[in-house]
């Protein structure tokens, strides 16, 4: 054998390493794509969840909350510690639904995961007392315009109404 038969062979071998590490590459980004996605839908409802935890443990404000919620409460049913009360929370909700969003449009929350929390943030905006604070937090920019334009063109079909 020559020494050009041996570079030949040297040659296909490094073209096949390449193609391997390539290929090892290509599953290795695939796994990380799924690794992140599903730690980002996890964080997405754990914060969620620690939100409801921490109205739950404060029956002052588990009650405020309901009452809020409930379509035949008006802002001025509340008084206004209740309604700056509310308001915090209605704030924290929509800051946690605008990352979530931003996670979304970045391809790493699920589409039916966003599409299911834009449908509630939607039932939600259109109940008088969170209606109002959407519509002064809008007004004052607090989201980003595509968050916003995302929530305001869902179409109504959650049924927040509290019945026990």
């Amino acid at each position: 054998m020559s020494l050009e038969d041996l570079a030949r062979i040297g040659e296909a071998l490094s073209g096949l390493a390449v193609v391997l590490s390539l290929f090892y590459l290509i599953v290795e980004v695939r796994r990380n794509t799924k690794s992140v996605r599903s730690t980002a839908a996890w964080n997405s409802d754990v914060s969620l969840a620690e939100l409801n935890e921490g109205i739950a443990q404060n029956q002052q404000l588990a009650e405020l909350s309901m009452r809020a919620l409930d379509p035949g409460t008006q802002p001025e049913d509340l008084t206004p510690a209740e309604f700056a009360q509310f308001f915090l929370v209605t704030r924290a909700v929509l800051q946690k639904y605008q990352g979530q969003w931003a996670l979304w449009k970045e391809g790493i929350l699920p589409e039916e995961m966003w599409q299911n929390r834009r449908r509630w943030a939607k039932a939600f905006v259109s109940l008088p007392v969170p209606g109002r604070i959407w519509q002064r937090e809008t007004d004052q920019h607090q989201y980003a315009e595509g968050f916003v334009e995302s929530i305001n063109s869902m179409e109504i079909t959650a049924d927040l109404r509290f019945k026990a």
